[in-house]
């Protein structure tokens, strides 16, 4: 990478809301749910009817039947007095701490990544995804010791159900250099202050390590490895210029074992020690605070 002196952006965004799941049983009235922003969410009907507002589409509903609409999707369901059924949203970072590994990563991702408009359902397949919706609800509520796991082990096999209801052909194709390359991106968000090895990256896109190397230096210009980097970088770059952690702290809350490591990786990378760094980004606070308070 090359060093600047300039700090690094973080751009803010919104909270994306909590995870919400709940069953409904036979309301007296029509109901309306709208949906938008950064969570997916997904119906299941399990008797009654109603009907989906997407955009300029509109869908009639008749259980048993599945919806599923993608985060920063927008529209509105519409279900009939007495429909029977379970909703559940999720945010990104939840649902992408769950998405399952191997070889059906791509898979998976693909699959969730379009909405789903009503898909009829099995009676057994929408009571186990009722079941799973359940069981997610409960751990929400209760919020016992290892809750937060479990939520994650049973939206992990919710996707896979969702993956399986898409019909996914039993030799798939293998995946192209741009699913290979927002696959590789979403995994470093998860998991770059684990500091996973190329190989391990490769494996859980189902994958080879050269496959990788190859999709992402043609898609990006860098290597894996460059790109993982970088991510470690601006998350320093953001601890170091809006927290008051220790910067010992720092490379532990990063993965890094040894702070002196840490040290010559950001000075590496960056052209400037974290010490360095901390001290230009509030000079500059600092300059920029004085220059405002001197206006008349």
């Amino acid at each position: 990478m090359t060093s600047s002196s300039s700090a690094i952006p973080v751009p803010a965004a919104p909270p994306p809301g909590p995870v919400e799941a709940q069953l409904f049983h036979g309301g007296l009235s029509r109901t309306e749910w709208t949906f938008r922003g950064r969570r997916s969410r997904i119906f299941v009907i399990q008797s009654g009817g109603g009907f989906l507002k997407f955009g300029e589409r509109q869908v009639e509903l008749a259980g048993p039947a599945l919806v599923w609409t993608p985060a920063g999707e927008k529209g509105a369901i519409i279900f009939d007095a007495g429909v029977e059924g379970g909703a559940l949203a999720v945010p990104d970072v939840v649902l992408g701490s769950a998405m399952p590994a191997g070889a059906v990563f791509s898979q998976v991702r693909e699959a969730i990544a379009r909405p789903i408009f009503g898909t009829r359902l099995s009676v057994p397949d929408a009571r186990r995804l009722l079941s799973m919706i359940s069981s997610i609800g409960q751990e929400l509520r209760t919020d016992l010791p290892g809750a937060q796991e479990a939520v994650r082990h049973h939206l992990a096999l919710l996707l896979l159900a969702l993956w399986r209801l898409s019909e996914p052909v039993a030799e798939q194709a293998q995946p192209s250099p741009r699913m290979i390359v927002r696959g590789f991106v979403h995994l470093v968000e998860l998991h770059a202050r684990e500091h996973w090895t190329i190989p391990r990256y490769a494996a859980a896109l189902g994958i080879t390590a050269d496959r990788l190397n190859t999709a992402v230096r043609r898609s990006t210009g860098r290597t894996p490895m460059e790109l993982i980097h970088g991510r470690l970088v601006v998350e320093a770059g953001m601890l170091l210029d809006k927290s008051t952690m220790q910067i010992t702290e720092i490379a532990a809350a990063l993965g890094f074992r040894d702070p002196a490591y840490f040290s010559r990786f950001f000075k590496r990378t960056t052209g400037r020690s974290p010490k360095s760094y901390r001290e230009d980004t509030a000079l500059r606070r600092a300059s920029r605070d004085t220059s405002y308070a001197a206006w008349p």
